[in-house]
């Protein structure tokens, strides 16, 4: 999701995607920050939630009005709520939730 942070806007989506390439990732932009609003909520930040970076499991379903919590966040945002962002942590993580098939 993308938002209107630092001067952030719609027509720069197409090139802040090439950050994150993988085909089975979807972008959207949210020029209102409705979810900014929804996942400050959430999450519990006190603050705009942005540069946040979450993780949701393959049986998550949206089906409230507002968001589902995530499995696993973290955040590059200057607050003592959740965990600064430490690429490692987060990616291993992400691959915990990768189905293994054995050979």
């Amino acid at each position: 999701m993308w938002v209107p942070k630092l001067y952030g806007h719609e027509s720069d989506v197409a090139t802040a995607t090439r950050f994150v390439p993988d085909p089975r990732a979807r972008h959207y932009w949210d020029g209102g920050a409705v979810l900014v609003r929804q996942y400050d909520a959430v999450l519990g930040l006190g603050q705009d939630a942005w540069d946040v970076y979450m993780i949701y499991g393959p049986n998550v379903r949206w089906d409230a009005a507002a968001p589902p919590r995530p499995d696993f966040w973290m955040h590059q945002l200057h607050s003592s709520v959740g965990v600064f962002l430490d690429p490692n942590t987060f990616a291993a993580h992400a691959d915990s939730l990768i189905p293994r098939t054995s050979p």
